[in-house]
């Protein structure tokens, strides 16, 4: 039986050498099939890999960018200013202390922090009574001046908190942002940066105490903003220094003319929403904003429902936290790949932290974020694949397969030209 098949194959080979019409049209059918593949394999790594991430070192020469600084004010005690302020607004009325205590809850509400006691309000109406928004506006500090003592970078002491800390009204609260692309239109115009070479490379904060709220310092990329899954660090009396190792990534100017679906990122001005920018935590707020509205009708915050009333109050509050939101959120970007990373996110990485004892603030919440070690690597983002280069490795397989160039071509339409002449005896 092999020998059969041995000789058919044998004889099958000897037919098509001798046939040469019939050993070319095999030539041609395989060198076209591989031809084909070659094609798919060159338009998939067109549309799935065009570009990638290089390696840069010569790091003397670089301007670094520290990270953006948020510090957001959040639940700290109930003092008689926030009691005399509840007072007022229900004259002739001494309310409960479980009444204050549901009011100051509800006025640092966030989506980590949802727990309400709505029973305590029945007698009221949906807001327990108040404008908590006015409250806010009253209680809460609104410029860095009001609760920042001293900030220093470099060990230079700035004098003014203002031209370093913005305010913003977030997720989180009320926060103060320096180093952000929300209030700079570049990264290259932000004031705190450090070149590799300088010695001291920290931010010092000196922030008042006894207020009726503490602090929370969030470290993060500069087109990201404090979010309800970002990690953030107390500020207490004890003087803390948290240090961080930051990489910065950088882009070519083509990447952003590549497709989203190909570079896996997105730039800051990608955002689907009007007037607002693209991060990973910004797309994971708005994700969880828009669950909110779907599920309790109303929200805490939002770039998109910015209406107060569409803030919620004490009921829609508790309709919040037993929609477990967070989870949801975080399973629904997990699952789907909802949001995609910033293409200019820095890769900070936590080293560690640690208490100093300085005499000199003695009773003020002291803070210090430092980069532990100057950057010695960047990495750059290019386009390896555009269009251009497929068209020529599509040339370059032709003529690989059938030794093709456009000379050849212009001879076969000259020849197939000169058959349809005699054909037709023009």
């Amino acid at each position: 039986m092999a020998r059969n098949i041995y000789k058919l194959l044998v004889d099958f080979t000897k037919y098509i050498f001798n046939k040469r019409r019939i050993f070319w049209m095999f030539v041609i059918l395989i060198s076209g099939w591989n031809m084909v593949r070659i094609f798919i394999l060159m338009k998939h790594r067109y549309e799935t890999d065009s570009t990638s991430i290089g390696v840069s070192t010569s790091y003397s020469r670089w301007i670094n960018t520290f990270p953006s600084i948020g510090v957001c004010l959040s639940k700290n005690r109930i003092t008689d200013v926030f009691t005399n302020a509840v007072k007022k607004r229900f004259p002739g009325d001494n309310p409960p202390y479980s009444h204050i205590r549901t009011l100051y809850d509800y006025l640092f509400i966030n989506p980590n922090n949802l727990y309400l006691k709505a029973d305590y309000c029945n007698k009221y109406n949906s807001t327990c009574g108040v404008n908590i928004l006015d409250m806010r506006k009253e209680l809460f500090a609104r410029t860095c001046s009001d609760f920042m003592e001293e900030i220093t970078f470099a060990e230079k002491v700035l004098p003014d908190c203002e031209k370093i800390f913005k305010f913003h009204e977030l997720e989180m609260g009320y926060c103060f942002l320096a180093n952000n692309l929300y209030d700079y239109p570049s990264i290259e115009e932000m004031p705190l940066r450090y070149t590799s070479l300088d010695k001291h490379r920290n931010l010092r904060l000196v922030l008042k105490s006894g207020l009726l709220y503490r602090y929370d310092l969030y470290i993060n990329s500069p087109e990201d903003l404090p979010y309800f899954n970002a990690v953030f660090y107390a500020i207490t009396s004890e003087h803390s220094i948290h240090s961080f190792n930051v990489e910065e990534i950088h882009n070519n100017k083509d990447v952003i003319d590549e497709p989203i679906s190909q570079r896996m990122c997105k730039f800051p001005s990608e955002s689907n929403e009007e007037g607002s920018l693209y991060s990973f935590s910004i797309c994971m707020s708005n994700i969880r904003s828009e669950m909110e509205m779907q599920l309790c009708n109303c929200t805490i915050f939002s770039n998109k429902y910015q209406s107060t009333r569409n803030y919620c109050g004490i009921y829609g509050v508790s309709c919040l936290e037993e929609g477990n939101l967070v989870t949801k959120v975080k399973d629904h970007v997990g699952y789907n790949t909802a949001c995609l990373p910033s293409c200019m996110e820095q890769q900070i990485s936590y080293v560690g932290s640690r208490e100093k004892e300085l005499s000199k603030y003695q009773g003020k919440n002291v803070v210090e974020i430092e980069i532990a070690s100057p950057p010695t690597v960047r990495y750059l983002r290019t386009v390896t694949q555009t269009k251009l280069d497929l068209i020529v490795a599509i040339g370059s397989v032709i003529g690989l397969f059938f030794g093709a160039s456009l000379l050849n071509l212009m001879e076969i339409i000259s020849m197939v030209i000169s058959q349809i002449r005699k054909i037709l005896k023009i």
